[in-house]
């Protein structure tokens, strides 16, 4: 039998057609089937981003700025915090297949994107979680586009775009620096331009970076460079056993995310003519860029006496595809290829909603919800009974972390949210202005089941803002599916009245309370 003629004439359309369907399937599934964000890295973004500083206690700024800004035109609704990283992960895609096209033709390119789609760090595994991981993404992939083409073309404007992306990526996290450094030196020494070209352009990228990068650097100078210390507190190496145990899981995890691309890969290219002629004439980046940022990663932990996880590969996996689609000998007709890639990644898609909506299925027959279901109810509940008690807006929130910034997220008056009960590391406040308003305390958890408030928590706000106007005991009915238990999880809640100003406490009014 003669193979039907393929329907992929114009590739760049369906790799455009591709991510959006890419991204709605992802919105969507994660939209009706999730029902909580993350334990905090989520809220902890829009938090820090509503101050609209250059720094805060953990991360630089950028992507938090990048949250801030996108809930002021969207609702503080998990549905639309999906939104923001399906967009995010389709424009870095998009960026990355132009880069791709310096290499290689459309068909080449659309296969490699299709199959860097079905890593599952960008679907089930952290495709919902927009955070300093993912939101460098963009900004990778852009440096490498622009790079590209100021390596190729020798226009200066490209590698100025290129140190506009570099700037970003740093702004997001600190680790992208690795990241910029080992895809520099891999096109480098695989492109080979003329040092000419090189060095003016890479002092140009340079010092574009280091101008966006400087404002950070002086707010972190003056406040003590707190995110350096928490990425030295974040993950220490415990023991050269512990640190070769993690570079191993790591490279393990490398492995596996490899995995469903390979496979689909390999299934794609089943029956396809086989011929021993040469790799594509442009050069292949794929693999050595795929290497450079996972070796280069892996040392710089070894380095700063840092044990990696698996999370630190979001950004080295994005190019998986194109190292797989490098593979192919030049001269065969990939248009087979194609249509087979972009089928078999529509059925994983179809096959992920559709586990998903059985989780979800099998989840609400549950007898109550599990704890970490219970974010949105926990904060609206805290505001509704702080405005229902002192007639007025919850102004502050403090407590265990991370419940403070649930409240400062789903509360419809969005109050500002301390770091757990440390006013110093939460830069973003005013001390003074959280000790003197309306505020309320927080102490407990929602990710471990029916554990009880701390009492240290609850001491620390007496010690920190006086005995509270009043607590309440919160609770809801939870069950743990591990051990089919079912009982009840509580939140302890201190609230206190805005502090009065001296002209008030002089003048009161004829209707206030004795």
């Amino acid at each position: 039998m003669t193979e039907r003629p393929t329907s992929i004439r114009r590739p760049e359309i369906w790799t455009g057609i591709y991510l959006l369907l890419f991204g709605l399937a992802w919105w969507g599934i994660f939209s009706f089937t999730r029902h909580a964000l993350d334990h905090a890295d989520m809220v902890e973004n829009y938090v820090w981003g509503t101050a609209w500083q250059w720094g805060n206690n953990k991360h630089p700024p950028l992507f938090a700025w990048i949250t801030a800004a996108w809930f002021q035109w969207f609702p503080t609704r998990d549905s639309a915090y999906y939104l923001l990283e399906e967009v995010n992960l389709v424009l870095a895609f998009w960026l990355l297949a132009l880069a791709m096209r310096r290499c290689m033709d459309w068909s080449r390119v659309l296969i490699g994107i299709v199959l860097t789609t079905l890593v599952t760090l960008y679907g089930p595994d952290s495709g919902f979680k927009y955070n300093a991981n993912t939101a460098q993404l963009p900004f990778i992939a852009g440096f490498i586009w622009s790079l590209l083409h100021g390596l190729q073309s020798h226009r200066r404007h490209w590698f100025v775009l290129a140190g506009a992306f570099a700037g970003a990526a740093l702004l997001c996290k600190y680790s992208a620096a690795l990241l910029l450094m080992a895809i520099a030196g891999t096109l480098v020494v695989r492109l080979r331009p003329p040092r000419n070209i090189v060095m003016p352009g890479a002092a140009l990228s340079s010092t574009v970076a280091a101008l966006l990068f400087a404002p950070h650097v002086l707010w972190s100078i003056r406040h003590g460079w707190p995110s350096l210390h928490y990425m030295e507190s974040a993950h220490p190496a415990q023991g050269l056993t512990s640190v070769v145990t993690a570079h191993l899981i790591v490279l393990v995890s490398a492995v596996l995310y490899m995995a469903l691309p390979a496979v689909v890969w390999a299934l794609a290219r089943w029956q396809l003519p086989h011929r021993s002629g040469p790799m594509p004439d442009a050069p292949r980046l794929g693999f050595p860029l795929l290497l450079s940022t996972l070796t280069l990663t892996l040392a710089g932990a070894l380095i700063s006496g840092m044990t990696p996880v698996s999370s630190w590969l979001i950004p080295v996996m994005l190019f998986a595809g194109w190292a797989l689609v490098d593979r192919i000998p030049a001269g065969l007709d990939l248009r087979p290829m194609a249509v087979r890639t972009l089928a078999l990644a529509v059925v994983c898609l179809g096959l992920y909603g559709a586990l998903a909506v059985m989780k979800d299925a099998s989840t609400q027959r549950q007898p109550a919800p599990q704890p970490y279901v219970l974010q949105q109810t926990m904060a609206e509940t805290v505001a509704r009974i702080y405005r229902q008690r002192y007639g007025q807006p919850l102004n502050y929130v403090a407590g265990s972390f991370p419940l403070p910034y649930f409240v400062a997220f789903y509360a419809p008056e969005h109050p500002q949210a301390a770091y757990a009960l440390d006013l110093r590391q939460s830069t973003w406040l005013d001390a003074h202005a959280f000790r003197q308003g309306g505020k309320a305390v927080i102490c407990g958890t929602l990710r471990y089941f029916a554990q009880p408030p701390d009492p240290n928590c609850a001491a620390q706000a007496r010690r920190q803002f006086g005995p509270p106007d009043e607590i309440r005991w919160l609770r809801w009915p939870v069950y743990d599916p591990a051990t089919r238990r079912q009982a009840l999880q509580t939140i302890q809640l201190l609230m206190w009245a805005p502090t009065p100003s001296p002209r008030q406490t002089a003048t009161p009014p004829v209707n206030a309370r004795a």
